[in-house]
């Protein structure tokens, strides 16, 4: 996230932990999941360091549009992306309210993948 990021990319945020909250007990369904996934792809493109993330999230979209989802596969990209988002929240360019809330993200998606 490039500077203080763009306001979808705040609302993205918002969002993604809205739905997570610590990632202890979020209850998503795969078409709740696919939703943010694509909010992200649309809020992430440009972002300096979001490359990786993006091939993530578009990948695990595209898994859970199959309908037949593996719950392995689903952890590996959580897990990814999690580390992704927090190497991204040690830029220099990160605010530091965004830096928070990408650790809280990254935090949130590693414990929901233990639900999976």
């Amino acid at each position: 996230m490039e500077g203080t990021g763009t306001t979808l990319e705040h609302r993205m945020l918002n969002d993604t932990l809205g739905a997570l909250g610590d990632g202890t007990h979020a209850t998503l369904s795969a078409e709740q999941g696919i939703l943010l996934l694509e909010g992200w792809l649309n809020a992430l493109p440009g972002d300096v360091g979001a490359e990786r993330i993006l091939a993530e999230v578009a990948a695990l979209r595209d898994h859970l549009k199959t309908g037949n989802p593996d719950g392995e596969k689903i952890r590996h990209w959580l897990l990814s992306m999690a580390s992704h988002t927090l190497a991204l929240s040690h830029e220099p360019s990160v605010d530091a309210a965004t830096e928070s809330q990408l650790k809280q993200l990254a935090t949130a998606l590693r414990a929901f993948t233990n639900q999976i």
